[in-house]
């Protein structure tokens, strides 16, 4: 029997490539002998790693999500924090000003040289009235303006007193307490003195009174002719 002609590699690989176009099926039975499992196996897990990455993306949008939340929950916090330090200090203020009802007029006695200081108006007291009506005619004579009838309401602490050396003489003296004195409290306590002057058409002495303050702002209280009147502060329980 005569040996069959042999086919050279590119006719061979032409005619196979040509018999499997026409046999889709051959062409499946080809590659599970051509390749190994492994390679078999590679779309099913490339479908998995499609799965893990839009799992993945899901697992990053909610982490966004939930870092946003916590953002908010923060700004929420320093929010609730920067009350809360607020309230503490209004507090804080509240015990320094109830402090000073008790002992105001002896403090102002000493520190201004005046005899028999009565307070007019204060935290814990309803203004002396015949003091109201004068500020209510005041504003009603043009004398003050609405602002400084305002700032007259909100001071702390006004007194009446007299002069040691000279008892006819009248003196108001406004007050601010504050923990720490500050720029706000000698700006606003000067300008209660001198609506007080306004009203009244006498002296009227502005004095901040405070556990302590700053040397910036002790010059700045001596330049505006303000007081500054120390409080011993309270002793530890």
């Amino acid at each position: 029997m005569e040996a069959e002609e042999k086919l050279d590699p590119t006719s061979l690989v032409a005619r196979i490539i040509a018999e499997l176009q026409a046999n889709p099926e051959a062409q499946r039975l080809l590659l599970r002998a051509l390749l190994t499992n492994e390679f078999l196996g590679i779309p099913a897990r490339l479908d998995r790693i499609e799965k893990d990455i839009a799992e993945l993306k899901a697992d990053v949008a909610q982490l966004k999500t939930d870092v946003a939340q916590l953002k908010t929950d923060v700004a929420e916090l320093k929010t609730d924090v920067a009350e809360l330090k607020t309230d503490v200090g209004h507090l804080k203020g509240s015990d320094l000003e109830h402090r000073l009802h008790r002992r105001i007029r002896a403090l102002i006695s000493r520190a201004l040289e005046l005899r028999r200081p009565r307070v007019v108006q204060g935290p814990v007291q309803v203004p002396d009235k015949d003091f109201a009506d004068q500020v209510e005619n005041a504003l009603d004579g043009g004398r003050i303006t609405d602002a400084q009838e305002a700032r007259i309401e909100a001071t702390d602490f006004i007194l009446r007193a007299q002069r040691r050396n000279d008892r006819a003489t009248v003196v108001w003296i406004a007050v601010e307490a504050s923990n720490k004195v500050h720029a706000g409290d000698i700006e606003r306590v000067r300008a209660s003195a001198d609506a007080l002057r306004a009203v009244f058409g006498v002296d009227a002495v502005a004095v901040a009174a405070g556990y302590g303050i700053d040397a910036p702002d002790a010059a700045r209280a001596k330049a505006a002719g303000v007081r500054y009147l120390q409080v011993s502060p309270p002793r530890p329980q």
